[in-house]
């Protein structure tokens, strides 16, 4: 199956599966008050598919990017009077904000029970064993050395790569100085003796653009010299594919030299577009010799050669388990973890929020449809546990998002109520429809944002 087929299905059944959450929030909660639900909705649109089971209709519409919960309303149509009781615009200012608060809880609580099946499940990582830091990073000015393993992050322990970068962010979207605890040479070594070394240059500009912080501060993970380079994947008829290379290919070496880092071959490749190269490959035990021609691919004003070929390294079994980390964990234990995890990616993800706000971070990172089936697809070919992940993280940006105080969204609603709660009754319609069709284009400006970088990721 193609990457293409694996976004398709893994975006369905992310968006699919989190907006049956979020309504079914709204719709259990309205139900248990005493509110007609009309029709519950996944997607918008023509609908394609309905039922009706009881007083509720269930329809699944065309456009498979939301849903909705129609609930008996005066506003929207005519009450039988025997039933103006079970309206919603007729329920208490509790009632209200019970049912429209359901549906952002319902993925917090989505988010932490996919969590905690991801620590069930196992979570394997790459372990926060750095490179050679750039010259000019951080990490290389504060001493940092290649074969280093990064075990806590201002007194916090970690385990792998990924628990490095979620540190570091946090640390940075509070504006901290970044401590790190720091073992030495943990590949060849099984000296305990940990030295702790701090990060210049605070606060950390992390956020104002696309590259990963870690690689932003210099902090990258270690690679093996004299290692091979395998095929992994080709895009078709790119440079690598024309040129002879196949999926399993182990590259060994370049115009006539050795193969001695994976950055020597990459680099070569980055600064000779339009030039042929000739690589030494290894396939089936035969020794064999191809040529590539490296075509001209520009993004943010920078041209560099592309061949359209992934690569992974050629590790031995033995390196490998030192490498690579798998945290599996029990019932208990997995949901301690879950909620932990839930609260720390809430509080980061509202930091750069804010962040985005004052013109600290990068507006770039900001992704849509196209983006998040992109990542879909990748997390899916990773491993269940892998997808569980994003579907948590996902989850709970829906859930903040959702509760932002934008008139249309559900935090628009809670912000009506507040000021209903307030000044004893509800804002006029007339306000109340300014401020929604004011959220609505907020809303769909913030949408052309998100397809605007997924295009500009995906083309430019």
């Amino acid at each position: 199956m193609t990457h293409v087929m694996f976004s398709i299905l893994g975006f369905l059944l992310a968006v699919g599966l989190l907006v049956v959450v979020h309504e079914w929030g709204h719709f259990w909660v309205a139900r248990r008050l005493g509110v007609k639900v009309l029709r519950f909705a996944i997607g918008f649109g023509p609908v394609m598919y309905a039922w009706r089971r009881g007083e509720t209709e269930y329809a699944l519409s065309a456009i498979p990017l939301g849903g909705y919960v129609k609930m008996l309303d005066h506003r929207e149509g005519e009450v039988d009077p025997a039933e103006a009781g079970r309206a919603f615009d007729r329920q208490s200012l509790a009632k209200r904000s019970a049912i429209v608060v359901a549906g952002p809880l319902a993925n917090l609580i989505f988010a932490v029970l996919a969590y905690t099946a991801m620590f069930m499940v196992g979570v394997q990582g790459l372990a926060p064993i750095v490179n050679t830091p750039p010259t000019g990073t951080a990490a290389q000015q504060a001493g940092l050395k290649a074969g280093a393993e990064v075990v806590a992050v201002n007194g916090q322990a970690i385990n792998t790569f990924d628990a490095l970068r979620v540190k570091v962010m946090q640390a940075a979207a509070s504006n901290q100085v970044i401590t790190l605890d720091v073992r030495d040479d943990a590949l060849n070594s099984n000296a305990t003796t940990v030295q702790q070394i701090v990060l210049p240059g605070a606060p950390y500009p992390l956020f104002a653009s696309r590259e990963d912080p870690l690689s932003q501060l210099g902090l990258r993970p270690w690679q093996p010299q004299n290692a091979a380079l395998v095929v992994k994947k080709l895009v078709a008829e790119a440079p690598a594919e024309q040129g002879g290379l196949r999926v399993g290919d182990v590259i060994t070496g370049y115009e006539g030299n050795m193969l001695v880092k994976a950055d020597d071959l990459l680099s070569l490749i980055r600064s000779h577009p339009g030039q042929r190269l000739s690589l030494d490959i290894l396939r089936d035990g035969h020794t064999l010799q191809v040529s590539v021609i490296p075509t001209s691919k520009t993004e943010k004003a920078e041209s560099f050669g592309y061949i359209g070929a992934g690569f992974a390294l050629d590790i031995p079994q033995s390196l490998r388990e030192r490498l690579w980390r798998l945290d599996r964990l029990g019932l208990w234990a997995a949901f301690s973890a879950a909620s932990i995890k839930t609260w720390d990616m809430s509080v980061l993800s509202l930091q750069v929020m804010g962040k985005m706000l004052t013109g600290q971070a990068s507006l770039e990172s900001i992704s849509g449809p196209l983006g998040i089936a992109d990542i879909a697809g990748h997390t899916l070919v990773l491993g269940l546990s892998t997808f569980l992940g994003f579907l948590a993280l996902v989850s709970l940006s829906l859930a903040i998002l959702n509760l932002l105080p934008v008139p249309i969204l559900d935090g628009g609603h809670l912000l009506f109520y507040a000021i209903e709660a307030v000044r004893g009754q509800p804002l006029s319609e007339q306000t109340q429809l300014v401020g929604q069709k004011f959220g609505l284009s907020l809303l769909l400006a913030l949408m052309a944002l998100a397809m605007f970088n997924d295009l500009s990721r995906l083309f430019f």
